[in-house]
């Protein structure tokens, strides 16, 4: 029997999203966007628990966490462990803020490491299936390996929590990055993981059209926000600016950035070939201007703008952009 979809509204958000009779509700949701509150994702924890309003749901795994006879008399269940069995109405707590999200500290396992070149790793972590993280998109966390700690933007889509992506350049100043570059760090070896960080997130209900700006790996956490954008199906036009430096082919990662094209029906990408020498530390003016320079300032006044490069070259840039036209309420900015 092939499955059916099933409309999911969320009674006390005025949200809706649709889940396959195949998927969890929790899975469904996050699919979607959505911040839920979940921990294991598997039955044991009872941190996904729900409130059934109108409609009928069908249970698809064994859990261990124990529901009192008052909680199913009320209509509560685990959304982690039910699937829609037909249009249901729900009532939940989302997660509102960054605030609202504890810091959580993992110890997680290396699924897969990607030298893309003698400069640049992408490490993929997995959690356990009985902790995994919940944060949002845009953050970041700190990871430790033994006795060193640096700290990293997840380049995952919160509705992945068991794998998280991390994009590291090989930095001397960079003691976990030193110790990847190694070979110290390998496939299932065990990085201890806390967060999440950081205020870096998206305006989920601004209607604003929206300008992302990556200098090199602050890819990652604008990827982090692009994706998250999409399964929120928010429909406001998307602009992404990404400069790298001008002796590169492309960026890292260009195919990913041309591949949502194929996805967002209103998706403008624009490569910038910077003049910059890495291990420079004096020419972020220029870089800046060359960056502003590649921008459509009318778009760019009419949209919220996600800035994540340099710390040095943010503070150009994001002057460059005040002064002309942008208002402060509409630049969201993070360092590399």
């Amino acid at each position: 029997m092939s499955p059916q979809l099933f409309n999911v509204r969320l009674k006390n958000h005025d949200r809706n999203y649709e889940c396959s009779s195949n998927d969890s509700v929790l899975e469904g949701g996050l699919r979607h966007g959505l911040a839920m509150h979940y921990e294991c994702s598997n039955g044991t924890c009872g941190a996904c628990k729900a409130k059934l309003v109108n409609g009928e749901i069908n249970q698809i795994k064994h859990h261990d966490f124990a529901l009192s006879d008052e909680e199913k008399s009320d209509g509560d269940f685990l959304m982690c462990c039910n699937s829609p069995a037909s249009d249901v109405e729900l009532e939940l707590d989302l997660i509102g803020d960054v605030q609202s999200i504890p810091i959580q500290n993992i110890e997680t396992k290396v699924k897969k490491i990607v030298f893309m070149n003698d400069d640049l790793a992408i490490i993929t972590l997995r959690t356990p299936r009985s902790k995994t993280l919940q944060f949002m998109a845009g953050q970041d966390v700190e990871l430790s390996f033994k006795d060193v700690t640096s700290r990293y933007p997840l380049a995952s889509c919160p509705c992945h929590g068991m794998e998280l992506e991390f994009h590291v350049r090989n930095s001397p100043e960079d003691v976990f990055a030193t110790a990847l570059f190694s070979k110290k760090i390998k496939n299932k070896s065990m990085v201890d993981l806390e967060g999440p960080k950081g205020v870096f997130v998206l305006k989920e209900l601004s209607k604003k059209s929206m300008v992302f700006i990556a200098w090199d790996i602050g890819f990652a956490p604008i990827r982090s926000l692009v994706e998250h954008a999409f399964s929120l199906e928010m429909d406001n036009p998307v602009y992404f600016y990404w400069a790298y430096p001008s002796d590169e082919q492309a960026p890292y990662l260009d195919n990913h950035a041309k591949s949502w094209q194929a996805v967002m029906n209103d998706y403008t990408y624009s490569p910038i070939a910077c003049e910059f020498d890495r291990s420079s530390k004096n020419e972020c003016h220029k870089v800046a201007k060359q960056i502003f320079n590649a921008l459509d300032l009318e778009v760019v006044k009419r949209s919220d703008v996600y800035l994540c490069v340099p710390a040095e070259v943010l503070i150009y840039l994001g002057e460059l952009l005040l002064e002309n036209g942008l208002d402060e309420s509409q630049l969201i900015a993070s360092p590399i």
